[in-house]
C-alpha cells in the first residue's frame, strides 16, 4: 500500500469537521480576559449533555463535597471560573475526541486521553510554580497531541503499523510517523488546530512541543507543553505508541525550569493516578 502524501494529508484535515460549537465558545472565553463566570455558566448551560457530565464528574468522590452540587452556576462557586472551565474543556474534548476504547486501528484513545489529561494538570502546575502566565497552559495540555488522533482517523491501518515498528524499534513514534506520512503528528496536529480556527499560540503550542526553541509567538507556552508532555511520561501517565522513554526537553531561553520543579510536579501526578482514572471513568459514563 502506498504511503500518504502530505498535500493527501492536508487535504484530509480540511475536510474534517469543525469544532462542535460548544467547544469554540468556551476556548474563547477561555481566552478573553473580560469573561465572566456568567458566561462560562451560560455556554456550560446550553449544552444539556456537557451539564451533566460536568455535575457528574464535581459529584463525584475526587471532589468529596459535602453536599450535592446541582447546578453549574454553584459548581463555579464552589470551584472556581478556572476549574470549571478546565472540567468543560476536558469533558467536551473527551466526548469529541477519544471515542471508544479501542479505534479502528486498535489504538488506545482512552489511554492517549489520560495522558492529556495528565498533562493538562501538569503544564498548568509547572505555570503556577514557575509564576508565568498559565492562561492557556491547560488547554495547551490537553490538545497537544490531537495529530495523532489525525492519524488514527484518516489512517488507521497506516497508524498501526507505524506505532507497532515504534515500540518494534524503539524509536519515537514521531520518528516513524515521518517515514509514513512525511509529516509527523505534531505538524497534523498544527493542520488541525489551524483548520478549527484555534488561537495562535495554541496552534504553536501543538505544533512545536517537541521542539519549543523554534517557536516564535509565545516559546514559553510551547516549552511549558514540552515539559508537561515529558513529566507526565516519567509520572507512568504516558501512552502507548513510543517505543522508547522520553527525554527531558532541550533547554530555552525564554522559560527555566528547574529540576526541583518538574520533579515536584511529577511526584504529584504520581499520586494522581487514580483521580484521573475516576474522572475518566465519570466521563465515560
Amino acid at each position: 500500500m502506498a504511503r500518504p502524501d502530505v498535500r493527501d494529508t492536508i487535504s484530509k484535515i480540511s475536510s474534517l469537521p469543525t469544532l462542535p460549537s460548544i467547544l469554540t465558545q468556551i476556548l474563547a472565553t477561555a481566552a478573553d480576559p473580560d469573561s465572566s463566570a456568567i458566561d462560562l455558566g451560560r455556554h456550560i448551560a446550553s449544552d444539556q449533555s456537557l451539564s451533566a457530565a460536568l455535575l457528574r464528574l464535581v459529584n463525584s468522590a475526587s471532589y468529596g463535597h459535602y453536599r450535592e452540587i446541582k447546578d453549574i452556576a454553584t459548581a463555579i462557586v464552589m470551584l472556581g471560573f478556572f476549574e470549571v472551565r478546565n472540567l468543560a474543556l476536558s469533558a467536551t474534548c473527551f466526548r469529541h475526541f477519544a471515542g471508544s476504547r479501542r479505534s479502528a486501528s486498535d489504538y488506545d484513545r482512552t489511554q492517549l486521553w489520560r495522558h492529556s489529561v495528565a498533562s493538562a494538570m501538569a503544564a498548568e502546575r509547572l505555570a503556577k510554580r514557575l509564576h508565568v502566565d498559565g492562561g492557556s497552559a491547560f488547554v495547551g495540555g490537553l490538545l497537544h497531541d490531537i495529530g495523532k488522533v489525525v492519524f488514527d482517523v484518516l489512517y488507521p491501518d497506516e497508524f498501526r503499523r507505524a506505532y507497532q515498528k515504534a515500540r518494534l524499534e524503539r524509536k519515537y513514534i514521531r520518528e516513524v510517523e515521518l517515514e509514513s506520512f512525511d509529516l509527523d503528528h505534531s505538524v497534523a496536529g498544527e493542520l488541525l488546530a489551524e483548520h478549527w480556527n484555534l488561537p495562535h499560540v495554541i496552534v504553536e503550542s501543538i505544533r512545536f512541543h517537541h521542539e519549543p526553541h523554534n517557536a516564535l509567538a509565545d516559546g514559553r507556552l510551547a516549552s511549558l507543553t514540552s515539559w508537561a508532555d515529558f513529566v507526565t511520561y516519567q509520572s507512568g501517565l504516558g501512552e502507548n505508541s513510543n517505543g522508547r522513554d522520553t527525554e527531558a526537553p532541550e533547554e530555552s531561553p525564554v522559560l527555566y525550569v528547574p529540576e526541583a520543579v518538574w520533579k515536584t510536579v511529577m511526584g504529584e501526578l504520581e499520586t494522581s493516578h487514580e483521580r484521573i482514572d475516576s474522572f475518566l471513568g465519570v466521563l465515560r459514563g
